[in-house]
C-alpha cells in the first residue's frame, strides 16, 4: 500500500525560502534607503499635473532600481531603466547617477544613483498596440512588494503612502491620466488599487 504525502510542507518551505533569498540577496526593496513622501501624483509646484512622486531625501542618500532590466537612458540628473519582465520604464528623477551606460543591465535593489535631495519617481507602461500611459508608482510598488523608502522619515497620511491599500483621488487619477498597475507576478500579500476617475 503507497502512502500519500501532502506537499504543504514542501511548498511552504519553498516559498520562505524565496523570501530569505530575496531578503539577503536585495534588501533594499525600494525607490531610496531613507526619505518621505513629499508630493503624490497630481498637482504639484507649477505644474498642474505631475505623474510621479516626489521624494524627500537626505542629500546622497542612495537610490535603487526597482526593477531588473537594461538602462534605457541616463543623463546628469535622471536614469530610466526598461523592465526586463513586464513593458515598464521607471523613471527617477532629482539624481547623481552612477556610471551607469545605455544597454547596461542593472538587477533590481541595485544601487543606481545618490539622491541630490528631492527625487522623482515615475513609471510608464507600453501598450501593445502602441504608446503609452502612466502608471500610478505608489500603486505599482505596492502591487510589487516595495516600498517608496527602506526607512520612511516621516510617516504621513498622503494617499500615495496607503501601503498595499491605495485609493487614488479623482484629481490625479482624472488629470494626469493615471492607470493601474498590472498585477505582479509574485505577492506573499494581496494589494488593492483603485482609482476614481
Amino acid at each position: 500500500m503507497i502512502e500519500s504525502m501532502s506537499t504543504a510542507p514542501y511548498v511552504l518551505g519553498a516559498i520562505a525560502g524565496v523570501a530569505i533569498v530575496k531578503t539577503f540577496f536585495r534588501p533594499f526593496r525600494a525607490v531610496v534607503k531613507e526619505g518621505a513622501v513629499e508630493a503624490c501624483p497630481g498637482s504639484y509646484k507649477d505644474r498642474p499635473c505631475d505623474p510621479s512622486l516626489v521624494i524627500a531625501t537626505p542629500q546622497g542618500s542612495p537610490v535603487y532600481s526597482t526593477v531588473s532590466g537594461r538602462v534605457a537612458a541616463v543623463g546628469d540628473k535622471f536614469v530610466l531603466v526598461a523592465s526586463l519582465s513586464e513593458p515598464v520604464v521607471v523613471m527617477v528623477d532629482g539624481v547623481v547617477p552612477e556610471e551607469l551606460e545605455e544597454g547596461q543591465y542593472v538587477g533590481r535593489g541595485q544601487k543606481i544613483a545618490e539622491s541630490s535631495g528631492r527625487v522623482y519617481f515615475g513609471v510608464t507602461e507600453f501598450l501593445s498596440g502602441g504608446g503609452s500611459v502612466a502608471i500610478d508608482p505608489a500603486s505599482w510598488l505596492a502591487s510589487r512588494g516595495q516600498k517608496i523608502a527602506h526607512k520612511n522619515t516621516n510617516p504621513g497620511s498622503l494617499w500615495c503612502e496607503g501601503g498595499r491599500h491605495i485609493e487614488v483621488p479623482q484629481a490625479p487619477g482624472r488629470g494626469c491620466d493615471l492607470h493601474e498597475p498590472q498585477k505582479g507576478g509574485f505577492a506573499l500579500l494581496p494589494v488593492s488599487v483603485s482609482i476614481d476617475r
